[in-house]
């Protein structure tokens, strides 16, 4: 049987961090974010450009007298709500490449403890859900039904008249993108804080090694 220096030798060197391994998760970690911020810009950009020109191409296509009663503005209206549907799952398989690959990497890697990946992972997710989900709520849901207020029944749904605030609503998309930043920010930290002790640790053990020769 080995001593006990021995052995706790051997602890140490199986809790060492690969150093491949956690490259390899900054790496996704980075690509997953750029992803998911990319996204975030191109949709909140996009959103604010469609409600200020929705209303004047709905004037423009009822003036050609393109009304609910036109097969080709129904049609075109058909055509473009399956685009959306199509870009929930372009934007689901942009994020879940990187997201899979940083959490498979993290449950690969021996040196990271079991809490440790567990929150690493739960943020990676929530992070995903949250910007997924939204992103598909304001894709999916708000322009598409703004989209047959505005060319079908003639009206936008934010009214002046009626609703004088009723553009501040849309500020509960942003809630959870924010806690989405957050996660992310959290993610940055927690590996910052992980490479940090592996570099302590290994600098700690250095003599010790040196002893056991």
């Amino acid at each position: 049987m080995g001593s006990k220096k021995e052995f706790k030798n051997k602890k140490l060197e199986v809790k060492r961090l690969d150093k491949k391994t956690f490259q390899r998760i900054k790496e996704e970690f980075k690509q997953y974010q750029k992803y998911l911020f990319g996204l975030i810009v191109v949709y909140i950009v996009c959103y604010f450009i469609w409600f200020n020109v929705a209303e004047g191409i709905g004037d423009f296509l009822h003036s050609h007298r393109y009304d609910k009663n036109s097969r080709v503005l129904v049609i075109g209206i058909a055509i473009l709500q399956g685009l959306l549907f199509s870009l929930d799952g372009f934007v689901t398989a942009l994020l879940k490449s990187p997201f899979n690959q940083m959490c498979y990497a993290i449950n690969k890697s021996e040196g990271i403890p079991y809490k440790k990946k567990r929150h690493i992972i739960t943020l990676a997710t929530r992070s995903n859900e949250h910007c997924k989900e939204t992103l598909k709520k304001m894709g999916m849901l708000t322009i598409v039904i703004e989209m047959i207020r505005i060319f079908i029944m003639g009206k936008g749904i934010i009214d002046k008249d009626l609703e004088p605030h009723g553009s501040w609503l849309l500020l509960s998309y942003l809630i959870p993108l924010v806690f989405t930043a957050f996660d992310m920010m959290s993610i940055a930290r927690e590996l910052k804080k992980i490479e940090k002790l592996q570099v302590d640790r290994h600098a700690k053990n250095k003599p010790l090694a040196k002893q056991s020769d």
